[in-house]
Formats: structure tokens, sequence, C-alpha cells
């Protein structure tokens, strides 16, 4: 009975994804480029991004919003950049964060597709120094809880950092989607940065 439970629920997750991706693919390059800079300065002006030194951040795939003039701020405040390396340990997913100076710096080695930071140049720094972390997803729901792209790497992640960094979903408003079912590992998040302004959870 809770295979069949588990196996249902994967489904619904699945059907969902399929759905938000094709409202991803429906947005015109135009409407994605001045939404994304709009994301960015809103980010920008969240107090624990401009208090924080230390800022997680990701590069983001083609169907994301783009995050560079986000990380380009980052960088010409001087903060310290870090962008994740996607790994597993067996069946375990890990993010292990790197520091990022230049763009130069990053790969196309990742899962998904995803741009990394190449190991041999960016120093590894522990999720205990991260002062800010900004997360992707795939879609949300109007109680914060977020649905990635099935890898588990940013549940797994979140679940483990202290309660009290600071975390938001970087997302079009167009990904939220009502009562995505969940599952124990899942980690909702307390705002998400859209387009639309920062929409806030409670807990």
């Amino acid at each position: 009975m809770k295979r069949d439970s588990e196996a249902d629920l994967k489904a619904q997750k699945e059907e969902i994804r399929r759905v938000i991706r094709g409202r991803l693919r429906a947005l015109d390059s135009a409407f994605r480029a001045e939404a994304s800079l709009v994301i960015c300065e809103l980010a920008a002006q969240l107090p624990a991004f401009r208090a924080g030194k230390c800022i997680g951040l990701f590069a983001p795939l083609a169907s994301e919003p783009d995050l560079h003039p986000l990380i380009e701020e980052a960088w010409a405040e001087g903060k310290t950049v870090l962008l994740p390396r996607l790994w597993r340990e067996g069946t375990v997913p890990h993010l292990e964060w790197h520091a990022v100076k230049d763009w130069s710096e990053m790969t196309d080695s990742g899962p998904f597709g995803l741009r990394e930071p190449d190991p041999e140049r960016c120093p590894r720094v522990e999720p205990a120094q991260i002062d800010c972390v900004f997360v992707p997803g795939l879609a949300f729901d109007s109680t914060g809880l977020r649905l990635g792209r099935g890898g588990g790497y940013y549940d797994y992640f979140l679940s483990r950092i202290g309660a009290n960094v600071p975390r938001f979903g970087i997302m079009f408003a167009s990904q939220q989607t009502e009562n995505l079912p969940r599952q124990p590992h899942d980690q909702a998040l307390p705002a998400i940065v859209t387009e639309d302004g920062v929409v806030s959870f409670s807990s």
C-alpha cells in the first residue's frame, strides 16, 4: 500500500513537471529576458543578499530565470559567489559548493546539462559559510513547497543547512501551481522571488 502511494505521488509530480515545462516553453524570449532582469533586481534588494558576504547561487538552465546579472552584481560588490556541483554517493545526492570568480571557471559537465564550477580552479567552500542561498525549482505552490527536477539534490541540501540561513526560490510566476504532492524529503521555502515580486510563506 505504501509503495502504491509513493508511486502515485511520483506520477503526480511527473505530470506537474510536464505541465510546467510546457508553460516554460511557451514563454517568449523578450518576456523571459525582461522577467529575469526584474527577478535579479528584486533579489539584489533583499536584506539577506545585501548583508551577505558569501552567497549561494546557481548557473541557470535555459528554461530558468537568467541569473547572470545577479551573480555579476554579487561579484561587483565583492561578495564570494558559490555555485554548486552535483554528485551522488551511492543513492545519496550531494551539492558541493565552490567559490567562482569568473564565468571562465565554469564547465558544462553537470547533470541536466548544468554548467558547474571547475573543481581544479574553484576552491570548495563548506555550506556552514553560506550567508544566503538562492535555489532553482520547476514549480512551487501557495505554501512555498518546491518541486525540483527529481534528483533530490536541493531537498537533501536544504534539509541539512541551518534553519537560520536565509533561502529563496528563484522562478517565474507562471511556475506556481496548486497543492503540490508532498513526500517526506520535500523541502518548502520561506520565500520565492518571481517577476511579480517576492512571495513570502508562513512557516
